[in-house]
């Protein structure tokens, strides 16, 4: 992807990420980004979430896993 292209995962990112924080107040803020954090490392599992699956499947899960937090690191870097 070019430098200056848009990827539109970073419009659903930065509303689910950043956009729905606001106005929380400090735990629920906390709270939020905890959760955000342990999704993550949760996805990460990929042979633990699908155990079984083909590698195929595996491969794609990793790489959209992998797109999300390329544009996790895009929106937060913003």
């Amino acid at each position: 992807m070019e430098l200056d292209s848009h990827d539109p995962l970073d419009d659903i990112v930065r509303e689910l990420l950043l956009e729905r924080t606001r106005g929380l107040d400090g735990p629920r803020l906390a709270a939020f980004i905890d959760g955000w954090g342990s999704l993550m490392r949760l996805l990460g599992h990929t042979r633990l979430l699908l155990p079984g699956a083909p590698d195929e499947l595996t491969l794609a899960f990793e790489a959209a896993v992998r797109r999300v937090r390329d544009s996790q690191e895009r929106v937060l870097d913003d």
